[in-house]
């Protein structure tokens, strides 16, 4: 008798098979292949097949329904099975083939060349397998990227207002687009945020264009509904101009955006790309792999102007240098003698806190100035200097650490649950092999938490700056102590010819002329640091524009507002960028070929202490002003060709003319002064009577932004000489009198002497 097997069986025996199967070939590795992986990787891979290895996965499934997603530091799995990790290779030799990884179980393959990864989901048994192929150098966690929109506090109340963007009429583009006519048209503007869900219920409500509609990036739209909130800023600003998306979730999506636009996937090529993303993990001490992908696509398109949002980290960002005081403190077998002070000498503080909402997950990072390897591969080992990080409550109580090369590594790497101080076991997390700490808590309890960030001495001689950033998923806080110089990080800390960076100043408080910068605006300068790239400081940010802006909250996006019809308060520096590209994309369109930079430079109003500085950069920008200042006309006189002299009853021909580079045509006026009618010809004759210098003037004026310049002509007029005497007299007289005389005399003297002759 055959048995037959139900479809349902048939699959879980042969889904059983292909785990057993890939189980066997992730199972005794070589050392080879483990030393490819990064730590993070490693404790996957030898959990993987194992419940532990469930447990990981459903946490990670959990925090991915989380409203703003996991943290961005966690590993990512599927309900597959699958977790998503970057295969480094070498660029001289090229990436592994795409074939040869689909065929060990990977899928949504993307090579990023830029960065020289290879972006996957690969099954968790499957790692060490996948470690063993020739090209494949390194194996680490992908860099998570977050949005640069603020959070609200703990305990926050919902603002109350209308439904227009404020900053259509601060940042003088609702004057711009009146004065000139212009609107954007022709000026394409890309957003690269997390998601633009819910467009077509903007559209049906004429809050984003119908035709054409939003493009939408296929390969990457991304999940959520910020870009949408930025289109919509750009769209009441500059409602001519196209509008594109693209949603990257790491930073190999990031740079297959840049790409994607400038090839002009879809028909949508953008002048002017803006983003609100940053990406924690990336190195804060020298422009790492990512940044120097996104100078390299500014280099290419010179043509593409960058707008990267400064970030909301002020607040929650320390930098400083290391500062030990004496501890004893011995973790799993490590004892720590030193203990960074974030005290003073006489107060010593060994720890930085800050609250954690109920239901919220914190993420950490620790960074120090040793040489950052945007490339590592198997023969990278950790950083072999080393700060070791540990987060505790309030009681001592360990939540999450790091203990770097002081425990385990990727051969043996340390278990989910290693990292002990006292009470409760937690996880132990280790990014590497660049010189970076960093976990994630998540604060499962149903009220509010203290937490307390140590950093202890680890091993060898790190560098001796150090810079901390901690995350939160779903509510803002304040670090203490916290230093809002040199927050800026990543793609928005790059120079400015190649990314313009922008900041924030609450809308309601710019309409009150209170142009205070948001608290938890990201400031510099920039601070770089390491022995790769030297010392150096950079300016940062480049403009402020206001947050806080009114948009309509669909998909339930931003902070809700009552009223009808509902509206939705956006603040964080992510309101900035869009703003500054959609002025941009109105200068652009009125000053064709100008530079971007100066435009806006040319308007904006001056702010803090210097110009520019790291808080407002060159201050709040300002598309009528900038237009204001690059459409001064030109006045020429080119009849009289300089200064002349004449006679009175004389009559003077002046021949003028108007010009004005951009939008407004010109009104052209003249002036002589002295009781001499003007003129609005071109070329006027005018007869002087009357001695005396004249200043003949020649005003042109732009009708559009009421802006003057002016040229002169100096005319002076003199009386004429006498009129000569008449022929034979005049000043002669007296001579010709005398030579009369004298004949006369000379007559009388002859005759005399003849008459002597006679007698």
């Amino acid at each position: 008798m055959r048995h037959r097997f139900r479809p349902a069986l048939l699959l879980a025996l042969t889904a059983l098979v292909a785990a057993g199967s890939l189980h066997a070939m992730n199972s005794a590795p070589s050392a080879a292949a483990v030393a490819k992986l990064a730590p993070q990787v490693a404790a996957i891979a030898a959990a993987s097949g194992t419940p532990q290895a469930r447990a990981m996965m459903t946490r990670s499934l959990a925090e991915q329904r989380q409203p703003r997603g996991p943290a961005p530091l966690a590993a990512r799995w599927n309900g597959s099975g699958q977790v998503q990790v970057y295969l480094g290779y070498d660029r001289t030799v090229g990436a592994p083939a795409t074939t040869a990884l689909a065929a060990l179980g990977a899928t949504g393959i993307r090579v990023g060349s830029d960065l020289g990864v290879v972006q996957a989901w690969v099954p968790a048994t499957a790692l060490y397998q996948l470690a063993t192929l020739p090209q494949v150098t390194r194996i680490t966690l992908p860099r998570y990227a977050v949005s640069r929109r603020n959070l609200p506090p703990v305990g926050a109340q919902p603002r109350s207002g209308s439904v227009t963007t404020q900053g259509d009429q601060i940042l003088g583009t609702a004057q711009f687009r009146q004065a000139t006519g212009l609107n954007g048209s022709g000026i394409s503007v890309g957003i690269i945020s997390d998601g633009a869900g819910d467009i077509a219920q903007d559209q049906a409500t004429g809050d984003l264009p119908t035709n054409p509609a939003p493009y939408v990036d296929a390969k990457l739209p991304g999940s959520g509904f910020e870009g949408t909130a930025m289109m919509e800023i750009v769209y009441d600003m500059a409602p001519g101009a196209r509008l594109g998306f693209c949603g990257p979730a790491t930073t190999v999506d990031f740079v297959t955006c840049l790409n994607d636009f400038a090839a002009g996937t879809g028909g949508f090529t953008p002048a002017i790309i803006a983003d609100d993303l940053g990406f924690p993990g990336v190195a804060l001490f020298t422009d790492g792999g990512f940044a120097t992908a996104v100078k390299n696509f500014a280099i290419a398109h010179p043509t593409i102007r960058l707008v990267s949002a400064a970030g909301n980290d002020a607040q929650q960002f320390w930098s400083g240098t290391w500062t030990p005081t004496p501890v004893s403190v011995t973790v799993n077998g490590v004892k720590y003698t030193q203990a960074q002070n974030f005290g003073n000498a006489g107060v010593p503080n060994t720890s930085m806190t800050f609250p954690v909402a109920a239901g919220d997950t914190v993420t950490y990072l620790v960074q120090w100035d040793d040489t950052w390897i945007p490339n590592p591969t198997s023969s990278t080992p950790n950083d072999p200097n080393d700060y070791d990080v540990f987060l505790t409550d309030t009681s001592g109580n360990v939540l999450a650490c790091n203990q770097g090369i002081n425990l385990g590594g990727a051969a043996s790497p340390p278990s989910a649950t290693s990292c002990v101080i006292s009470g409760t076991p937690g996880p132990n997390n280790t990014p590497g092999p660049q010189p970076v700490q960093g976990n994630s808590y998540t604060n499962n309890g149903s009220s509010q938490q203290q937490l307390q960030l140590h950093i202890y001495y680890g091993a060898g001689n790190p560098g001796s700056h150090l810079k901390v950033l901690v995350y939160a998923n779903s509510h803002s806080f304040v670090l203490v102590p916290n230093t809002p110089a040199g927050s800026i990080y990543g793609q928005s800390a790059l120079p400015t010819p190649y990314e313009i960076t922008t900041t924030a100043i609450d809308a309601t408080s710019a309409q009150n002329n209170n142009n205070s910068i948001e608290p938890y605006a990201s400031q510099g300068p920039v601070f770089l640091s390491q022995p790769a790239t030297g010392t150096s400081t950079r300016q940062k940010p480049d403009f402020t524009a206001v947050d806080c802006v009114l948009v309509t909250g669909v998909g339930g996006f931003g902070t809700a507002n009552s009223g009808t019809p509902p509206s939705a308060t956006f603040c964080g520096t992510s309101a900035t960028s869009e703003a500054v590209a959609a002025i941009m994309a109105l200068l652009e369109q009125a000053y064709p070929g100008k530079d971007p930079y100066a435009m806006l430079q040319a308007g904006a109003k001056a702010l803090g202490s210097g110009n520019p500085n790291g808080v407002y950069g060159y201050g709040l920008v300002n598309a009528y002003l900038s237009g204001a200042a690059l459409s001064t006309p030109v006045a020429t006189i080119t009849a009289p060709a300089g200064n002349i002299s004449i006679q009175t009853g004389q009559s003077v021909s002046f021949a003028g003319s108007c010009t004005v580079s951009g939008p407004g045509s010109t009104t052209l006026s003249w002036s002589f002064g002295s009781g001499i009618p003007g003129s609005t010809s071109a070329n006027p004759s005018v007869t002087f009577a009357t001695a005396g210098t004249y200043t003949a003037t020649l005003t042109c004026t732009n009708t559009a932004f009421n802006t003057s310049a002016a040229t002169t002509r100096t005319v002076t007029v003199t009386a004429p000489p006498p009129p000569p005497p008449p022929s034979g007299g005049g000043g002669d007289i007296g001579l010709d009198l005398l030579a009369a005389l004298g004949a006369l005399v000379a007559a009388e003297a002859m005759r005399r002497g003849r008459t002597s002759l006679h007698r």
